[in-house]
């Protein structure tokens, strides 16, 4: 399917290349057969179509880009593979003539060929060799053709890209034309509207019959109509090509989303299925593990987005909370700068307080010196004549120091709020009754000194100054607010729907980041399952040659052995030809009546016994070799069982391949008639385009002549009716 999909895009480049020459060579033509007069309409028609194509240009653009990036992953990955089989194929090569060589060894030991079908099973494998080679060379033939053909899609992209480019300047030099004529010859909306012809609002084409005063179209239509339009009506029949899309209205966003959907519906497998079909030689372990890494890397992929989106989330609540933080941070400085405005208005007021008690109190000892010094009370004598005189003056002393000091808090005061609050005539507070008493009654000399010195208008200013203090702090603590703690999530307070939308963007994303971890996760374990098959696959074959080979060498062993034991039983039979040839000779020595005397060491190999035990031996080595033979038969018959499998394996993998060659085939059909079915909708999709960009078209014409006819027409007087 990629390869199919490859072809078509190619296909399509081609034409789309034709359709630029074409393009190119009309827009040409018609720039020369154009008058200088005309020059208006056919900027704003290669204007409107080339902003079009451009946007076309670079969603084709993005799709070669995957496509030959695609391409080039596919083929450098069919390069190893191959080198991989190449691999397999020579050290299969060698471990069969190995195989050969041993028995070649065995049959020239024996003496004899105990194996007949050997040697058509060694030409079949070594005409099964020679096709694995010629198919091995020919797959690098087709490499080679693939990766030519691979540079001449590139070469043939450069020169598209070229063409783009040099396209691409002309549209900015007609634009900057159709500018330049735009700027000299304005037109103006009151002379638009000035025919009163209305506009089908389905079409967008001016209404001809909406008056009897109408000037008729046709002939100023026919007078500028252009070449291009007689070429696109002759090669109305042809089909619509790449280029043509820009034209007819469609946003690169439509294109981007057709294109995105296209790769979505191509499935993976069908892909690797129309490459084999193709005859790329792939098997279907490499796709399964083709499959199994694209798998995984998709899942890689997308768990690496979650957690990208996760971290982004995550980014935007802490710059939140940041700016939550520092707006919080600011207002608890102002709140701690509005307490310590107000704790330095309390600390003043609690200082004229304290000034003002000193004061009462030293004014109310005064007064009970006095009362004391007039006899008030008490009884008089000398001692207490001299206590009162000790009080009045400790009174006087603590008076001036309580004025002097409130001196000096008013002179502060005065200095800090500039006396902008000094009060004049007003009503006499309930404690300036006492400070009034002291004046009605005989004081002494200080006494009356030290009220000239600090008057009542002094303690009235003290006390509007303490006034004053305490509106400030009121003025102070209400600028005050009541804030959030530092360590409370926000998010428990918030009840806008948006903040429960963050939240639950937060929550989705971590699940989101979670799945795709699990994703991950499964398609890992799916790549280490693969892999842990196809190691067990290998040792089930190295523990298949093994077993064969230990076949083979039982089977060598057991010659040797028979080998060895015949040698023995020659050693035998001589023996035992050589003492009946003894008998004889004693027997043909008794009848003829000589009787020769025999040495003790002539009849010694005759012994009786030796003789039995020499038989009993010979019939045991009879029974062994019998055995033998009966092991070296069942070894052939399992060996032929085995070869039997093995056959019956091999064509049953020949069958199970024809099978899915024609499930391939069928594959490719359905496909292809599923792109047939697409290429028909896309056709008849470009053809509803192409009319309507044709009403566009004619519209446009339409105005064109209506600015026409506005501006051949006389000037009226604008003041008449």
């Amino acid at each position: 399917r990629e390869e199919d999909e490859y072809s078509e895009l190619r296909s399509e480049l081609s034409q789309s290349q034709h359709e630029v020459n074409e393009d190119s060579r009309s827009m040409d033509q018609n720039s020369v057969s154009v008058p200088e007069n005309q020059s208006t309409v056919v900027t704003a028609d290669v204007d409107n179509c080339s902003d079009l194509n451009s946007e076309l240009q670079r969603v084709l653009t993005g799709l070669e880009n995957v496509v030959c990036g695609r391409k080039k992953s596919s083929c450098s990955l069919t390069v190893a593979e191959v080198d991989r089989h190449i691999e397999q194929l020579t050290t299969a090569s060698e471990h069969c003539d190995l195989a050969i060589k041993t028995v070649e060894e065995i049959e020239g030991v024996l003496g004899r060929d105990l194996y007949p079908n050997l040697s058509e099973e060694r030409s079949r494998w070594e005409k099964e060799l020679a096709g694995l080679r010629e198919e091995n060379e020919s797959l690098t033939a087709m490499l080679c053709s693939k990766e030519e053909e691979l540079n001449r899609t590139k070469a043939t992209m450069n020169a598209i890209r070229e063409e783009r480019d040099r396209l691409r300047r002309r549209v900015r030099e007609l634009q900057t034309r159709l500018q330049s004529v735009q700027a000299t010859g304005p037109s103006s909306p009151s002379r638009l509207t000035s025919a009163n012809r209305p506009i089908n609002p389905s079409t967008g084409e001016l209404s001809t019959s909406s008056s009897s005063n109408d000037i008729p179209i046709a002939k100023i239509a026919e007078r500028v109509k252009l070449s291009k339009t007689r070429s696109e009506s002759s090669s109305s029949d042809r089909p619509v090509l790449g280029s043509e899309i820009s034209s007819i209205g469609v946003s690169s966003t439509v294109a981007e989303h057709l294109a995105h959907s296209l790769q979505d519906c191509s499935n993976i497998q069908e892909i690797f299925q129309t490459l084999y079909s193709h005859g790329s030689a792939i098997s279907e372990s490499k796709i399964r593990e083709f499959e199994v890494e694209t798998e995984r890397l998709n899942s890689r992929i997308e768990h690496l987005k979650s957690q990208n989106d996760l971290l982004t989330i995550t980014l935007e609540e802490c710059k939140s909370n940041a700016e939550r933080m520092s707006m919080l941070v600011g207002k608890y400085e102002s709140n701690a700068t509005a307490l310590r405005l107000a704790l330095q208005y309390s600390e003043q007021c609690i200082e004229a307080y304290e000034l003002l008690l000193a004061l009462a109190e030293s004014e109310q000892s005064l007064i009970l010196g006095q009362f004391r010094a007039a006899g008030v009370g008490s009884v008089g004598d000398q001692t207490g004549d001299e206590n009162i005189t000790q009080m009045l003056k400790r009174a006087h002393d603590c008076r001036k120091t309580a004025e002097n000091a409130a001196k000096a808090l008013l002179m502060k005061l005065d200095g800090s709020c500039g006396g902008a609050y000094a009060i004049t005539g007003c009503s006499v507070q309930p404690w300036e009754s006492l400070s009034s008493n002291s004046h009605t009654s005989t004081t002494s000399s200080t006494a009356s000194s030290c009220d000239t010195e600090f008057t009542k208008e002094d303690e009235q200013r003290l006390k509007d100054y303490i006034q004053q203090l305490k509106n400030d702090r009121a003025a102070v603590k209400l600028t005050m607010l009541e804030l959030e703690s530092i360590h409370i999530d926000p998010l428990s307070y918030d009840v806008k729907p948006r903040g429960d939308s963050q939240r639950l963007d937060l929550e989705n994303a971590v699940l989101m980041q979670e799945l795709m971890a699990m994703k991950e996760e499964m398609a890992e374990l799916k790549a280490r399952l693969y892999l842990l098959e196809k190691e067990k696959k290998a040792l089930e074959l190295k523990l298949s040659t093994r077993e064969a080979q230990e076949q083979a060498y039982l089977v060598h062993i057991e010659h040797l052995k028979s080998e060895v034991e015949e040698q023995k039983e020659q050693r035998m039979r001589s023996l035992s030809s050589t003492s009946s040839g003894s008998k004889d000779k004693l027997g043909k020595e008794c009848s003829d009546g000589t009787a020769t005397p025999l040495t003790l060491a002539e009849l010694r190999p005759y012994n009786e016994s030796e003789l039995t035990a020499e038989l009993t031996n010979a019939l045991r080595r009879e029974k062994k070799l019998k055995a033998r033979v009966q092991e070296l038969v069942s070894a052939l018959e399992r060996l032929t069982k085995s070869s039997e499998i093995r056959h019956q394996q091999s064509a049953e993998f020949v069958n199970d391949l024809k099978r899915a060659n024609s499930n391939l085939v069928a594959a490719y059909e359905k496909a292809k008639k599923k792109h047939q079915n697409k290429l028909k909708k896309l056709e008849s999709q470009m053809m509803a385009m192409v009319e309507r960009h044709e009403t566009q078209v004619r519209m446009l014409k339409q105005r064109i002549a209506l600015l026409e006819e506005e501006n051949s027409r006389p000037h009226t007087n604008e003041t008449s009716l």
